[in-house]
């Protein structure tokens, strides 16, 4: 049998100068909504408190509050760049998030208050941050939904447009993370079979997200044992963690949205507390030390930094499809880069 390929080269276009201004005036919008009336709803009842469902009573109340407020947030954001990238709107809602969150105190307040009622305790706040965790991905997924809503309703045409750099530009808008939620894709936005990332792989790209995040995270937190917990040092940790590791998921099961790297951050998160709940603690820490470092980091920061980097490392790595596929994406053959960050699909006849 005879073997051809062929492959192309897809250079997507640049931002020009008002589009980049466009999108930040969006994140800085939802940034504002948060730091203010975001502030309000999930402000700790301690001055001193971090901001977690842990530290605020009426838990229930502030996360109807937060849930209606990144609905507004996402459709706001959506609204104004839409156009311009995947996901801007489930973006912002993760930087309002991350900036709520730096106004709080940091994972230590957690920690000390644990500890002044039992050594012991650590665990068992292990194990509520895990289902913390759990459901700050929901109200991450919940802007996700609300993004894609607002696309089609506002932008039902997008596809529409002319000119290859157009229509590339057009289709990573489109490329939204909710088509490709299983089923609930293609019911509420019309997206066939063929234009999903396929399950196994979903899942693969999650769990590899997920193993390689967790190894950097632990790598680069290895030296900061006997440091004070910082926001800006735990932030970055998440950021690199997850950078690298979608980096490397793409590379090994490349995927059509950023929906799976968003589930991994999510197990990122849910895998580390579960992991620090089992962990032999450290005799001899001060109450502000965690016997594990995957706690020096509050559960909406892993997921609102997470998500974040996420979706910057799906625009970063994602090229859109236009025009006449080649024989390879013919062949359903999902899309890779080269070494040089080029997109290259090669199939076979």
């Amino acid at each position: 049998m005879s073997a051809a390929s062929s492959s192309t080269t897809v250079h997507l276009p640049r931002l020009s100068l008002l589009d980049k201004t466009i999108a930040f005036v969006s994140w800085a919008l939802a940034g504002a909504i948060f730091l203010t009336v975001g502030w309000l709803a999930m402000e700790p009842d301690d001055p001193l408190g971090a901001v977690s469902l842990l530290t605020r009573s009426g838990a229930v109340g502030m996360l109807v509050q937060v849930i209606a407020l990144v609905g507004v947030a996402a459709a706001m954001a959506t609204v104004v760049a839409g156009r311009l990238l995947a996901d801007v709107g489930t973006f912002a809602i993760a930087v309002g998030l991350a900036a709520v969150s730096l106004r709080g105190g940091t994972a230590e307040a957690l920690l000390v208050d644990y500890a002044d009622l039992s050594p012991g305790l650590h665990r068992w706040l292990a194990v509520k941050l895990a289902c913390e965790s759990v459901v700050w991905l929901v109200v991450i997924l919940v802007a996700v939904g609300v993004s894609a809503l607002v696309i089609h309703w506002c932008f039902s045409r997008v596809e529409d447009a002319d000119g290859e750099r157009t229509c590339l530009r057009a289709a990573l808008a489109g490329a939204l993370a909710a088509h490709d939620l299983p089923t609930i894709g293609g019911r509420a936005f019309g997206v066939s079979a063929d234009q999903q990332t396929a399950l196994s792989d979903g899942i693969k790209h999650a769990v590899i997200t997920a193993g390689a995040g967790l190894a950097v995270i632990s790598v680069l937190s290895s030296g900061l044992s006997s440091r004070s917990i910082q926001h800006g040092q735990t932030c970055f940790v998440v950021t690199a963690g997850v950078c690298i590791a979608c980096y490397i998921a793409y590379r090994i099961v490349p995927v059509r949205s950023a929906l799976w790297s968003i589930l991994g951050v999510g197990l990122i998160a849910v895998v580390a507390y579960l992991w620090a709940s089992i962990r032999p603690g450290e005799s001899g820490l001060p109450a502000n030390m965690p016997s594990s470092h995957f706690l020096r980091v509050l559960p909406v920061q892993y997921i609102s930094v997470g998500t974040a980097a996420a979706v910057a490392m799906f625009w970063y790595m994602y090229t859109p499809r236009c025009g006449t596929p080649s024989r390879g994406e013919a062949a359903g053959m999902p899309p890779t880069r080269s070494p040089r960050g080029k997109l290259s699909r090669k199939g076979r006849q």
